[in-house]
């Protein structure tokens, strides 16, 4: 008997089975989805129209030529096929179920549509000619989760008979009689299985995910590489993990994730909902200019690149983003990760990919959290009044033989027995309630997708009337023809933001609890008045500008629009095109009316000066380009090169404008207009920039055997950033690994299940800088002018060899899975040397101007990467799993070299006796090093303060020149760990964050216990440990001191420090539950809660601008 084959006919689409698991499984799902489709969906296949010219040829070459104009698969025996004869057909833009009518009459076959798979097989035979019965077998196919699967082709083995899933996984199948059959369920992503029959009429049939096809790829935001063969440290973060990490932003929820994502803790903006995020990974590898010394900031100095959907963007537009329409997260950290980025890549990039359109019927996804932030004071620990009236008396604030001092001492006290005692902490903080809505729809057939999302962010802080709001708009349409791929996303964000009237929150906690907010009248007191020893104090109440109409408000619109095109040649060369356009408008206004407490010390004179009102606009506009080329192939099964190309230009604008207008005399004027003049010494004023770059890079990846792999990368830069004859540069990288589980040696190891060495190196560089640095710029005299003629005025001096900082990155890393991935463990080893720093130097003053930018210095960083994972509960069949996860970082940073203009500038700094150290760069020590006159202590007999000098001797005078490195502000480790438990629907996480080894410098200690101002409130420390008497052997200076303590050692304390970062519990509704709600796929509850509760061995007041907060959500998602 002749055995039959049965072939089953995939368009090429589908057939690559050297792809990587991000294509595998967008396929497995298209196909899935198109398969799902109603009827409706199966007619628009048979109305497809065609065209197919041949002469003599086989049936086969027809049905290809139809395969490759509508995407169509055929399931047919091709051994009966084959009977047929020569057919010779000219149609031209025929309907395809004219032609394959045409095709089949007066022929022994049929066919019929099963949405997009067409089954061709004999005819059936007339009842006289077969006895033969059919059995009607009916069943369900799931995946491993359990997983309704559509779309899967089930076929009896041997034969033509066949036909797919349904949208809800079912399939109805009619059988010849018979009790032992074979039937193949073969489906996109999954091993193909053979499941024997043996009479029963229901069938459930579980598909395995096939590991070759779903192996995982490494998105880089220019080229996606296998991650089996990658030798780059990257962490991956899918949607589903940003979702149990937390629910404030992206931001903090990817920092607990991965604690490379470093988020510098800012001590002043606390928990502000509109403060500024600076980000490093991997430490700090920048310098500041001479100019920005002062300011301490380092915000823009270590920002990671921001790649959205291959396109740059910004730290700004992440936070602000939908978080709900993000498909995943990839951090790139060393050279053989960054160097495609070249310029831009020296410190990490953040590559964020968005979810694309879902083939299928139309899909409806909606989901609402409403969140609370509650203010966390637990840091705050300050005298009550009847402590604080106390205190005052104590350190000789009221004179005890002056009638008029001690009657407003008596009228204070009067007040606090009858029981005034307010708690200013209070007056300015709130509960605050926001909300987030999302709703997303998608679907469409083979040909066209699209979907669309709008999105609505309240974020209202603890601090009252400020707010974050913030509304986004997307539309994503993608278009499939032949091999051609167009897709076009077009977003919108809307952002409007105000800080609190209130002011700062440090105003309230100085304020005494004995003072009233309101007059015996019920009128909100403005000032208070208090006569102590010598002099009157009068101190303003905070409240009273929060009664006025005053607001500090920002607001932003941005439309991006983002086109790409893909057009595969070949089955393996891929070539895309992209062009991104950013547009950008921003407006700022501050208004302070003249009644404001800011004008109370204007005299006479300045009456009509009173009342400002600041106004800033602006505008930017960028493009970004690239064309991208990949190729990868596959021979003898050993061997496997991939190869990309990629060509990017880019242009970025801006031009500002800023107006301070003065004379408001009336608070409901508070309209730019209403001015009467320029602010005193100022004039409208504005600042542009314009800069271009354009950037070639090269990558190559060879495998031998899945177990030896190389990968090699080059870029070659030009910015306009950089002088005229260091305006290019080239960047590249090299890496090396070994899949050491693929050996011979350790073949079916039961403890072994992966390992993995990689190690790199490379270049990479950083442009985190002004667009004109490199020139000489000039500045026209618009108020001085001979006729209509101005002058120019100098600025600064150029330097045409100004070029990128440069960083050499060495990276070891492995990778370790035990006992069948129950257990994993990731570890990364890196240096990372920045040479050409991009600062100062100084010049005779001959020139006109004390210093210029050069690249000098020289920085260090080198430290370690560890994460770990286990299962301690994995079973299957109860659906239940427990996974505890840890993660540890180390770096240290060193400068190796500065300018000695940048040594110069610090001298200021360095003089100051200020109580807070400042930050300073010195070579050799660390850029968070903590600089201050070490202490030895308070004398017992005296009770002075007791410094080594220098020369390491004994002195009781402080002196700046006695200075030394006195700890380090960054922790010498920190991590996170986490653990979650998962039983069916539901699931519950929990993330940690420490840090040990560093030191702080408690601010607290010396601003509001040492050197406490008794006028104001002060911390209830301001008792504990002080010298009173000689031989007191004690920590503080006494009371009665008068001398302010400067920055000294006995504030640096070691931090040991653990923080609840988040809580997750989430249950989930499946379709199968949801049985009784029609059209209801999914339905999900969720509550979490971020920054529960921080605890520190460092006792200091946190959040002294603006306070730190609690935040609790609840949400709700439904898809229909």
């Amino acid at each position: 008997m002749k055995k039959t084959r049965q072939v089953l006919f995939f368009p090429d689409f589908f057939k690559r089975r050297n792809l990587n698991f991000c294509v595998f499984l967008c396929r497995r799902w298209l196909l899935a989805m198109v398969l799902c489709l109603d009827f409706s969906v199966g007619v628009l296949a048979q109305q497809q129209k065609v065209s197919v010219n041949v002469k003599n040829a086989d049936i086969s070459v027809i049905l290809r030529q139809i395969n490759e104009q509508t995407k169509l698969n055929f399931v047919y025996d091709p051994d009966q096929l084959a009977s047929m004869s020569k057919i010779t057909l000219d149609v031209k833009n025929e309907v395809l179920e004219t032609v394959l009518a045409n095709l089949f009459a007066n022929t022994p076959f049929e066919y019929r549509f099963e949405m997009e798979t067409v089954l061709i097989r004999l005819k059936e035979k007339g009842v006289h000619e077969s006895a033969v019965r059919e059995i009607t077998l009916t069943g369900v196919v799931k995946d491993a989760q359990g997983n309704l699967l559509p779309g899967v082709t089930v076929i009896l083995k041997g034969t033509s008979i066949g036909t797919a899933t349904d949208p809800d996984g079912n399939f109805k199948l009619n059988l010849p009689s018979g009790n032992d059959m074979v039937l193949v369920f073969s489906f996109i992503g999954m091993e193909t299985q053979e499941v024997r029959y043996v009479g029963q009429k229901n069938m459930e049939v579980v598909m395995k995910e096939d590991a070759k096809e779903m192996e995982e790829v490494v998105v880089t935001g220019i080229f996606q590489r296998s991650k089996s063969s990658y030798t780059g440290s990257v962490t991956t973060v899918t949607a589903e993990e940003l979702k149990q990490f937390g629910n404030r932003n992206l931001l903090t929820s990817l920092r607990n994730i991965d604690p490379s994502f470093n988020i510098i803790e800012s001590n002043v903006d606390g928990s502000n909902p509109n403060r500024k995020y600076e980000i490093q990974i991997r430490g700090n590898s920048s310098v500041p200019n001479v100019d920005e010394l002062k300011d301490e900031t380092r915000v823009n100095m270590n920002t990671p690149l921001v790649i959205l959907d291959g396109f740059e963007s910004t730290i700004e537009r992440m936070l602000d983003m939908n978080e709900n329409e993000v498909e995943s997260i990839t951090l790139l950290k060393d050279a053989s990760a960054t160097s495609i980025y070249g310029s831009r890549g020296a410190n990490g990039v953040i590559v964020i990919t968005t979810k694309m359109p879902t083939m299928g019927k139309l899909r409806v996804t909606y989901r609402g959290d409403l969140n609370i932030e509650v203010p966390d004071l637990s840091s705050y620990d300050l005298l009550n009044a009847r402590e604080k009236l106390d205190l005052e008396r104590k350190v000789g604030l009221w004179k005890e033989n002056s009638v008029n001092i001690m009657s407003n001492y008596y009228s204070l006290l009067n007040d606090v027995n009858a029981g005034v005692n307010t708690y200013w902490l209070s007056k300015p903080l709130r509960v605050g309630v926001g909300q987030r809505h999302n709703l997303r729809i998608d679907g469409g057939d083979a040909t066209f997708r699209y979907s669309a999302s709008i999105q609505y962010n309240d974020v209202q802080g603890v601090m009252k009337e400020s707010w974050r709001k913030t509304g986004n708009g997307t539309l994503t349409l993608s278009y499939y023809h032949k091999s051609l791929k167009f897709t076009n996303n077009l977003v919108v964000g809307l952002n409007k933001s105000s800080e609190s009237p209130y002011g700062s929150f440090a105003d309230y906690v100085k304020m005494n609890p004995y003072y009233r907010v309101h007059d015996d009248d019920g009128n909100l007191i403005k000032k208070y008045k208090k006569q102590h020893n010598g002099y009157i104090r009068t101190i303003g109440n905070p409240l009273y500008n929060a009664e006025l109409n005053v607001f500090d408000t920002d607001e932003y619109t941005q439309l991006t629009n983002n086109f790409s095109i893909e057009w595969r040649i070949i089955p393996d060369l891929l070539l895309r095109g992209k062009i991104g356009v950013t547009k950008k408008f921003t407006e700022g206004d501050v208004f302070k009316p003249a009644e404001h407490t800011d004008f109370s010390d204007y005299k006479d004179e300045d009456l009509f000066r009173k009342g400002t009102y600041s106004y800033n606009t602006g505008k930017s506009l960028n493009y970004d380009a690239s064309l991208n080329l990949s190729y990868t192939k596959t021979w003898k099964d050993v061997h496997t090169v991939y190869v990309g190309l990629d060509y990017n230009m880019r242009q970025s604008e801006a031009i500002s404008y800023s107006i301070k207008a003065e004379g408001f005399s009336n608070q409901d004027f508070d309209f730019l207009g209403m001015g009467l003049q320029y602010a005193n010494g100022t004039k409208p004023s504005g600042t542009e920039s314009k800069s271009r770059a354009v950037g070639f890079t090269g990558s190559m990846n060879y495998t031998y055997d899945n177990r030896y792999y190389i990968d090699l990368s080059g870029r070659v830069d030009g910015s306009s950033q950089f002088g005229s004859e260091k305006r290019f540069a080239p960047f590249w990288s090299i890496g090396l690994g070994w899949n050491i589980h693929r050996e011979k040696f350790l073949k079916d190891n039961v403890v072994i299940s992966f390992l993995k060495l990689r190690g790199s190196t490379g270049i990479t560089g950083s442009q985190n800088f002004s667009s004109y640095q490199a020139l000489s710029t000039y500045k026209y005299v618009i108020d001085k002018r001979y006729y209509n003629w101005m002058g120019a005025l100098m600025m600064g001096l150029g330097n045409e060899d100004l070029s990128w900082q440069q960083k050499m990155n060495y990276n070891l890393g492995a990778e370790i899975k035990l006992f069948n991935n129950r257990f994993s463990l990731t570890a990364d080893w890196y240096i990372e040397t920045t040479k050409d720093l991009v600062s100062s130097v100084n010049l005779p003053l001959a020139n006109g101007f004390s210093s210029y930018i050069e690249n000098v210095g020289e920085m260090e960083n080198r430290g370690f990467e560890l994460k770990a994972s286990a299962f301690l509960i994995r079973d299957m069949e109860r659906d239940l799993s427990w996974t505890v996860t840890g993660s540890m970082v180390h770096n240290k940073n060193k400068i190796v070299s500065v300018s000695q203009a940048l040594l110069d500038a610090q001298k200021e700094l360095e003089e100051n006796s200020g109580a807070n150290p400042n930050l300073l760069y010195k070579p050799g020590y660390s850029t968070n090093t903590i600089w201050v006159v070490k202490s030895l202590g308070i004398d017992p007999s005296t009770g002075r303060e007791i410094y080594e000098d220098r020369f390491g001797q004994p002195t009781l005078t402080w002196d700046a020149r006695d200075l030394q490195a006195a700890g380090l502000s960054e922790p010498k480790y920190f991590g996170n760990f986490s653990t979650m438990v998962r039983y069916k629907g539901l699931s519950l996480n929990l993330s940690f964050s420490y840090r040990f080894g560093g030191q702080l410098y408690n601010s607290t200690l010396i601003n509001k216990v040492e050197n406490a101002d008794y006028g104001y409130n002060v911390d209830a420390r301001v008792y504990n440990a002080r010298w009173e008497k000689p031989g007191d052997v004690v920590g503080f200076k006494g009371l009665n001191v008068k001398e302010a303590t400067s920055k000294s050692s006995r504030f640096v304390e070691d931090e040991k420090t653990l923080r609840c970062q988040s809580l997750n519990l989430a249950y989930t509704l499946e379709k199968s539950d949801l049985k009784g709600f029609i059209g209801l796929e999914n339905l999900t509850f969720n509550f979490s809660t971020s920054d529960l509760f921080y605890w520190s061995t460092v006792k200091q007041e946190r959040g002294t601008s603006y306070p730190f907060s609690r935040q609790f959500s609840c949400s709700v998602s439904a898809t229909f």
